[in-house]
């Protein structure tokens, strides 16, 4: 298979970007993505502003436990990238009805 030189570009751009996500330790990490930039925000910036309220009353109370929720929401950037019992906990702390998928992901605001 011949390869254009546009092609090599958007594999040379893929692998670039693939680097990139290896490495998301940080809260906003920049990916070049076919000649443009994305910012990635972690689920706590994300965090729409009346549920961090709640998370930080309940903090008074359980402060260990929102810790770990906030350090879980730090390092992830897809709310599917929870560990299930922190759904759990995130949805019983904010005061959810239930925790399916569609009412987690009302918890953030779209990137």
């Amino acid at each position: 298979m011949i390869c254009t030189s546009a092609q090599r570009h958007q594999q040379s751009i893929a692998n670039t970007a693939m680097h990139e996500l290896k490495n998301v330790n940080a809260i906003n990490t920049m990916i070049t993505i076919a000649g443009g930039t994305k910012s990635m925000n972690s689920l706590c910036d994300r965090l729409k502003p009346e549920f961090k309220a709640t998370l930080e009353k309940q903090a008074e109370l359980y402060p260990s436990s929102i810790k770990h929720i906030y350090m879980e929401l730090n390092g992830s950037y897809s709310f599917i990238d929870l560990k299930y019992g922190s759904v759990i906990a995130l949805s019983n702390f904010c005061n959810l009805h239930n925790y399916d998928i569609s009412t987690i992901d009302n918890l953030f605001e779209k990137s």
